[in-house]
């Protein structure tokens, strides 16, 4: 089992405890460094709002770059169409040495 430890990580203002495993620091590091600077961003460019409300846009920013990769990652249109192309190059590689 791979080594865990626990960290905190300094989120909007509140330390949160963590039990990670220790290769995936430097990613929930990053993760935290990333979520700061968009609350900063939005604090900066929409005042008088709540915290919870900073936190929300947060997250609907996060959850809409993850859809995009997970489009851009989608491969089966690629592989749909490779199987098509293949299926068709197997048509006529037949019929041409059927023909011979």
């Amino acid at each position: 089992m791979e080594d865990s430890f626990e960290i905190k990580l300094l989120v909007g203002g509140t330390y949160y405890p963590l039990k990670i495993k220790r290769s995936d620091e430097v990613l929930y590091r990053e993760a935290a460094r990333r979520i700061n600077d968009k609350l900063n961003r939005y604090r900066d460019r929409f005042t008088q709002l709540s915290d919870e409300k900073y936190y929300m846009m947060v997250a609907i920013h996060i959850s809409m770059v993850n859809l995009k990769w997970e489009n851009f990652n989608d491969t089966k249109p690629y592989k749909d169409k490779i199987k098509e192309l293949s299926n068709e190059l197997d048509s006529f590689l037949g019929a041409e040495s059927e023909g011979l």
